[in-house]
Formats: C-alpha cells, sequence, structure tokens
C-alpha cells in the first residue's frame, strides 16, 4: 500500500534497513522507523495544528506503544497522548509523558479507574451515565474532579467500536452527569469523523452530530463544551476541516509516519517513516516464504521488494483465520536469507513483530537507536 511511495519519497529508509539487516543487526519481522522522519511529521503537524487553532494529542498504538518513540514525538512538539485504551495510558505514563485523552475507543475498566485517575489525564470518554458516574465515584475517593467527554453515538462505527449516546438522549443524560460531584463534561467526541474516500478526505455522519452534539449543550443546558474532539484521519491536510466543522482537538495516529490512506495515494506534508523488514525462510512449491508476524488484516500487503537489487514481487499474508507464521512471496528467485521489505497500513501493538528505531536515515548514515521485541523489552542480538 505504500510501497511506491515510500521508494519515491523516502528511498533512504529502504536503503538504512537492507544495510542493518546485512550487518546483522536488524532481525527479519521487523517493523523499522525513520525518527529522523518521525520527528519531522510530528513538527509538521505540531506547526499546522498551530495555524488553525487546533490542539492535538498524539497515538501511540501504531507504533507498538514504544516509550522511545512516545517521547521523541512530545519532544518534537505535540506533548499530549490519546489513550484508546488503559495499555496505552500505561505505556504514556512509563513514558513520562502527559495523558491528553483516555478511553478514546475503549471506557477504563473501573478497576482501573482509581489508578489512571491518579495519573491525572485532562479528558476521559465515557459512552453512558453509567460509566460516568462510576469515574465520579473513584474520583471523589482519590479527592479530585475529573473532565469528561461524551461519547456521541451517530450510528457510524467500525465493526467492534459500536457504543456512545444518541443525540436525543444526550440532553438528559448530560444534565444527570452534570450533577454528580465528581466530574464536569469538559466536551464531546466521536468516532470515526473523518474516512478516506476515493483518496481525499470526507466527513461521516459523526462529524455533524459531534458538532450538533456541543451545540445542543451549549443552547439547551448552557454547558461551555471546551472540547469537541474530532478522531480520525487526523493528519495537516484535514485539520482546515475539522477548524471548519467546529472542532477543538485532533488525534493524529498513522500521520506520524505518514501512513494514512491519503498518504498512499497523494504526496502529503508528512513523510513516509515506517516499514517492514523481514528475510526469505524457505521455498517451497515454487514460491518462497518469508518469517511473519507482523502481517495486518486491514493492512492492504500486496507488493515487496526482494533482495538488495530490489526485485518487485507480490506478497501475500494467509486467510485471516489462519496464523501468519510465514507469508508467501511470488518469485522464484528467491534465495534463502534474501531480505524482504514491504510498507503497509499497519496497527503495531496487534502484531508480533520487533520494531527497529533508525537514527541518521536522512543524512545517509543510518544508526541503530533502538531495538524492541513486540513487548517493547529492549532485544540484543548479540552473543
Amino acid at each position: 500500500m505504500f510501497l511506491e511511495v515510500t521508494l519515491r519519497r523516502n528511498p533512504r529508509l529502504i536503503d538504512a534497513a537492507l544495510r542493518l539487516h546485512a550487518e546483522g543487526r536488524l532481525p527479519p519481522n521487523t517493523y523499522v522507523l525513520d525518527m529522523d522522519a518521525i520527528r519531522k511529521n510530528a513538527r509538521t503537524l505540531a506547526d499546522s495544528a498551530r495555524r488553525e487553532g487546533i490542539q492535538l494529542y498524539f497515538m501511540s498504538k501504531q507504533l507498538n506503544r514504544n516509550p522511545q518513540v512516545i517521547a521523541a514525538v512530545a519532544e518534537a512538539g505535540i506533548p499530549r497522548g490519546v489513550a484508546v485504551d488503559v495499555d496505552d495510558a500505561r505505556a504514556f505514563r512509563e513514558a513520562g509523558v502527559a495523558l491528553g485523552h483516555v478511553g478514546h475507543l475503549v471506557q477504563i475498566p473501573r478497576a482501573y479507574l482509581p489508578q489512571v485517575l491518579s495519573w491525572q489525564p485532562e479528558v476521559m470518554t465515557v459512552f453512558s451515565l453509567g460509566q460516568a458516574r462510576a469515574v465520579s465515584e473513584a474520583a471523589l475517593k482519590l479527592g479530585v474532579r475529573q473532565g469528561l467527554l461524551l461519547r456521541v453515538a451517530a450510528g457510524c462505527f467500525h465493526p467492534g467500536q459500536e457504543g456512545g449516546i444518541g443525540l436525543e438522549e444526550l440532553p438528559a443524560v448530560a444534565r444527570a452527569i452534570c450533577a454528580l460531584p465528581g466530574v464536569w463534561v469538559a466536551g464531546v467526541t466521536a468516532f470515526p469523523c473523518l474516512a478516506a474516500e476515493n483518496g481525499k478526505p470526507a466527513p461521516t455522519p459523526n462529524l455533524a452530530a459531534v458538532t450538533q452534539a456541543a451545540r445542543l449543550l451549549r443552547e439547551e443546558l448552557g454547558l461551555e463544551v471546551a472540547q469537541v474532539n474530532a478522531p480520525s484521519l487526523t493528519c495537516a491536510a484535514t485539520l482546515p476541516i475539522l477548524r471548519q466543522a467546529g472542532a477543538t482537538h485532533g488525534e493524529p495516529g498513522h500521520a506520524i509516519t505518514g501512513t494514512t490512506p491519503l498518504h498512499a495515494v497523494s504526496d502529503q506534508p508528512e513523510l513516509p517513516a515506517m516499514l517492514y523488514l523481514t528475510e526469505v525462510s524457505h521455498t517451497y512449491g515454487g514460491r518462497a516464504y518469508t518469517y511473519g508476524g507482523g502481517s495486518y488484516p486491514r493492512g492492504h500487503m500486496r507488493n515487496a521488494l526482494v533482495g538488495t537489487a530490489l526485485r518487485r514481487a507480490p506478497l501475500r499474508r494467509p486467510a485471516a483465520e489462519n496464523i501468519d507464521y510465514y507469508l508467501a512471496l511470488d518469485d522464484s528467485r528467491a534465495r534463502e536469507g534474501e531480505p524482504v521489505i514491504a510498507a503497509f497500513r499497519t496497527q503495531g501493538f496487534t502484531a508480533r513483530a520487533n520494531l527497529a528505531l533508525v537514527e541518521g536515515v536522512q543524512d545517509g548514515a543510518p544508526r541503530l537507536a533502538g531495538l524492541y521485541d513486540r513487548a517493547n523489552r529492549p532485544l540484543d542480538l548479540s552473543i
């Protein structure tokens, strides 16, 4: 999905991955990150958001919640993170980066509420009055008052992400929440608010719903509604759309690595900063099989570059019901041990891949700044 644009816009990242692999410093099944480009992308996003008057919280799940990358993005200009679940929240905490928004997609389970509230997130999303009550009770015990985002449900969800408060019931639910002593209504949110259609950003019904929700709460309840959070497809190109719609906050994730759907079909301000390196394990039945573990069912993986000559060949993951121990490569010339480069949309936290952080890529002097296994434990290949 991103192979051609990476070849054209960031070929030095491919060169760096091949060089480090040849030196025995990068194992197969590794996501390779260009830290120079990631910092540049974060600065680009921060500058664009400043011009549009939009606040940003950045995601880390696409990058497997790696603490070194989290710290780098924060230092580059986006100082607060969005935790889509409790594991994300813990990752930001351990990296020493401020929590902006928690519970973006997955409400914080009640057993974790006291701990997460003690980390002082700016806002926490709730899907219901019941969850707001639970947050209020936990907050009172800690002697704090937590700002809440009310998740608006407009019927537009990705499968497995359903839930929220319908517009028709929102005023009544908000009034009840306002009466709770340990919380206050800071704003509203929904997901996804933008989508890519024919290579261009387009509002989903959620964007209209979240802005209508903010208007209802302001006009009917007199609430300030300081935050109108409109996540999904947040990148430099879509920030003007958010501003024009009345949103106050966005949440870049794939934009950090230049891998939103828009980046696959057009040159965007953010540079491609991530690829997948693996290696031919063996051949069988006229096909080559590479080490797997890093593919993603929705990643639109299609082609790969094989060997140092960068031969192009189709790369296929097994069906979703099968474990991707190996990926099949349609290349009868492939030899055992040859490197294989791919670039596709991924969610690093769902995979079983290593993560390599490479500095100096853009200077043509790549050096390995960090190598981690799937659990973000430092990986040492020395004897």
